[in-house]
């Protein structure tokens, strides 16, 4: 079903490999791996001290952000291979699975509708391989997409944990424009203000504006509390240089995919109400809310849950979280998915 293990990146020096080898614990299951979905090569890491453990598939946030990098980041801060047989996915257009240099911008398949069928494919495939249903744990947008998944294959799927999800685009939009405002006045920030007078009124559908808000909002503490916008972009190169995953060559294609993806998604994304698109669900949901989350509020959040229809629903708050609660409380994250695992917040 799955073609074998991808070569290690090219030019990776003994040293180099040694020091991966240190980090990554020798587990039962640790293996990168190529798979067709919708018609693209796209690429997972399935990692788990004990694949008889549920089968926990993360979908990164984004438009455009890649997962497979994270693997050491995560390891290190939740140990979900201990508990659970963990799939690292980089979605359609992200990380491994961007589109080839060579490739036209214009030629770029990608849209929500194939997320979404990207993500059922993937579940069915974990599910003949398992035997299992799986366990999703989505971020933002990935959560997102999960959610819409779900709505469409519940067979496939035990749980959504959606941290920080994405629900009401058009107002989080809103939300974000008067944050940043009154953020900028409150702190006399004379650049951050003459930006923000740059910027289209809300919804944001130019990926150069977006980026230009992301920047602010990470600055002023809406995405993750302890890092702003520069050093989230140093992680981020850096987890891509220390992965034994990506060449020089997929670094590139992974900076340029966010680009791309974001370009071609946003204008789709900027009129997502999931009240609409998913009143009802049929699977257990676990809504993971920072409680000073600007990029998805908790007020939406909150008001999606009171609305849901779903056979088990919870929302738990990240007091000391933003947008990130997997990084700003990674203990109590990790808590949580074990709660989830035991069906302790599911029925």
């Amino acid at each position: 079903m799955f073609p074998g293990p991808r070569r290690r990146r090219q030019g990776l020096t003994g040293r180099s490999e040694a020091r991966d080898h240190q980090v990554r614990r020798q587990l039962m299951l640790d293996r990168l791996e190529a798979i067709q979905l919708g018609g693209v090569t796209q690429w997972i890491r399935v990692r788990s001290d004990d694949i008889s453990n549920p089968t926990l598939l993360l979908m990164q946030q984004g438009p455009g952000l890649p997962i497979i990098n994270e693997v050491r980041n995560y390891e290190r801060l939740l140990g979900l291979e201990r508990h659970f047989t963990v799939v690292y996915w980089d979605q359609r257009g992200t990380g491994l699975s961007a589109p080839p240099m060579r490739k036209l911008p214009n030629r770029f398949e990608i849209s929500a509708a194939r997320m979404i069928d990207d993500t059922a494919l993937l579940l069915n495939m974990l599910h003949r391989r398992f035997g299992r249903k799986t366990f999703i744990a989505g971020f933002s947008f990935g959560a997102t997409y999960a959610v819409r998944a779900a709505v469409k294959h519940p067979d496939l799927v035990a749980a959504i944990v959606a941290t920080g999800m994405d629900i009401n685009v058009p107002a989080a939009e809103q939300h974000m424009h008067d944050f940043l405002l009154n953020a900028a006045h409150e702190r006399n920030s004379r650049r951050a203000i003459r930006q923000l007078k740059r910027l289209d009124p809300p919804p944001l559908l130019d990926a150069r504006q977006f980026a230009t808000r992301a920047r602010l909002l990470a600055d002023f503490g809406g995405v993750t509390v302890d890092r702003n916008f520069n050093a989230l972009i140093r992680t981020l190169l850096m987890s891509l240089v220390r992965s034994a995953d990506y060449s020089a060559a997929d670094t590139v294609r992974t900076i340029r995919g966010i680009s791309l993806s974001q370009a071609a998604l946003l204008p789709e994304l900027a009129t997502t109400d999931l009240a609409h698109s998913a009143p009802r669900l049929e699977v257990p949901i676990v809504l993971a809310q920072g409680r000073r989350d600007q990029v998805a509020p908790g007020e939406l959040t909150q008001r999606y849950y009171e609305s849901l229809v779903a056979p088990s629903k919870t929302l738990v708050w990240f007091e000391k979280s933003a947008h990130t609660p997997q990084y700003d409380e990674p203990e109590k994250f990790s808590e949580l998915l074990l709660h989830v695992r035991s069906g302790e917040l599911i029925r």
